[in-house]
């Protein structure tokens, strides 16, 4: 095989979408995977990229590791930002991990700092070994295909070239190129996971089952990323199309929920989530299963998860909590339409026409009516007619279809000057029903 990993590396990029026109940002710790990255970068298109290092302050080194890769991207001509963050006064401060704590802060740097200076991608220096000890890692913990699929090649403006080069052909490169690097003495501390795994578990597993075990772990991962791919792009398009945003909280229909299989079911889950938190930060698979069988068993439930809430009521999901916004009554004039709160309610009115039924709409015989309509909060004592006779309690509608108790307030009611004709979502009246003698048809429908 050839030693030189340029080729590789220009296929890499062109799969990645990256283009010569793309200004890159290059994280560099210093150790020998970034160094490759950076060199490897240079060598592609030395005008459209720049340095990006982190002095965390863990270790003694960590500042003659900056000023190592400051000179280094001098020698190249590379614009650098060295940049220090109090990571230790954050991590007292939030309780993370040191190792989650720092990487998220290093990426929330990155990201700010490639935004702020027109870089377009952001390459990391993960490798082959490092998907291998991930996906180990994961098999250990339980996890399940979306686990297995390791470390993405891309993930927004985060790009990873260098995912399927080993890390004996990185080093080979550097002394092949005589690039210089240092190491990260915690890389060799026993008391992480990932170390341990790197030096003990791999090497027993490729020594005493299967030499070829690094490999086989990045096949893994390539086929279960495939899979879970596929898979939850159908999750998001299932939740997308059906989801909407109501009083700062997303809505989902049971009804849509309840027929999917239990693989769809979880994944819309986590979807609906990623759409109402932006990520999914320290949501494990106890806490969508915990979710799940809520609303396999309970028709109304309200569970609270890392940073988040969720509810349900039969007809409805609900990711968050709802924001109450206080409305007035307003007039609901015909051929328009009327927000209120964050409900939208248009009224039509059509000809002697026998309307297609659509969802989220009712239809109502215009000249019975009593104009002009209004839309209103419900009052004490609001009752609405019912075909086959007789009234109902609004409060007692609201309970029977679990409203929760805090949105009751908002929810609009649709009335003429006499009567409440429409809830929207819950009941309408009989009043104002179709019959062969009606001419002028008034459409409500909910947005």
């Amino acid at each position: 095989m050839d030693r030189d990993l340029f080729s590789r590396f220009l296929d890499n990029l062109q799969q990645l979408s990256v283009t010569r026109q793309d200004r890159i940002l290059v994280a560099v710790s210093g150790g020998p995977d970034s160094m490759v990255l950076l060199h490897l970068l240079w060598r592609y298109n030395a005008k459209k990229i720049g340095l990006f290092h982190l002095n965390h302050g863990f270790r003694a080194n960590a500042s003659k590791e900056a000023k190592f890769v400051e000179e280094y991207a001098q020698k190249l001509d590379i614009p650098a930002q060295i940049e220090s963050y109090d990571i230790t006064g954050f991590l007292s401060e939030s309780g993370e991990s040191k190792q989650q704590g720092a990487r998220k802060i290093r990426y929330q740097l990155l990201r700010n700092f490639a935004e702020a200076n027109g870089y377009h991608r952001i390459a990391l220096g993960h490798h082959g070994d490092d998907q291998a000890e991930t996906v180990l890692m994961r098999m250990i913990r339980g996890s399940g295909l979306h686990g297995l699929a390791g470390i993405p090649k891309q993930r927004g403006p985060f790009i990873r070239p260098l995912l399927d080069f080993y890390k004996e052909e990185l080093l080979q490169y550097c002394a092949d190129f005589e690039i210089p690097y240092v190491l990260d003495e915690s890389n060799f501390e026993p008391v992480y996971l990932r170390n341990k795994v790197r030096q003990e578990l791999l090497p027993l597993l490729i020594r005493e089952y299967n030499p070829e075990m690094v490999s086989q772990l990045i096949q893994l991962a390539d086929l279960a990323r495939e899979d879970e791919l596929e898979l939850q792009e159908k999750a998001e398009s299932i939740a997308l199309r059906h989801l909407k945003w109501r009083s700062g909280q997303v809505t989902f229909p049971r009804k849509v929920f309840a027929p999917l299989s239990t693989s769809m079911q979880r994944r819309v889950l986590r979807s609906l989530l990623q759409c109402y938190k932006g990520n999914l930060l320290q949501i494990g698979f106890s806490h969508i299963e915990e979710w799940r069988e809520r609303l396999r068993e309970d028709s109304s439930f309200r569970l609270s998860l890392p940073q988040c809430t969720v509810s349900a009521t039969p007809e409805y999901i609900f990711v968050g909590e709802f924001v109450a916004k206080a409305w007035e009554p307003s007039e609901l004039k015909l051929q328009d339409e009327l927000r209120v709160g964050s409900f939208a309610i248009r009224a039509q009115v059509f000809e002697g026409q026998i309307l297609e039924p659509e969802e989220s709409c009712e239809d109502f015989d215009l000249d019975t009516l009593a104009l002009p309509l209004v839309v209103r909060p419900r009052q004490a004592g609001d009752r609405i007619a019912l075909f086959g006779g007789g009234t109902k309690k609004v409060k007692d509608l609201m309970i029977d279809h679990y409203v929760p108790l805090e949105e009751r307030d908002y929810f609009p009611l649709v009335c003429d000057q006499d009567d409440i004709l429409w809830i929207p979502t819950l009941r309408r009246s009989s009043k104002g029903a179709i019959t062969k003698d009606t001419k002028r048809v008034l459409r409500l429908s909910l947005k």
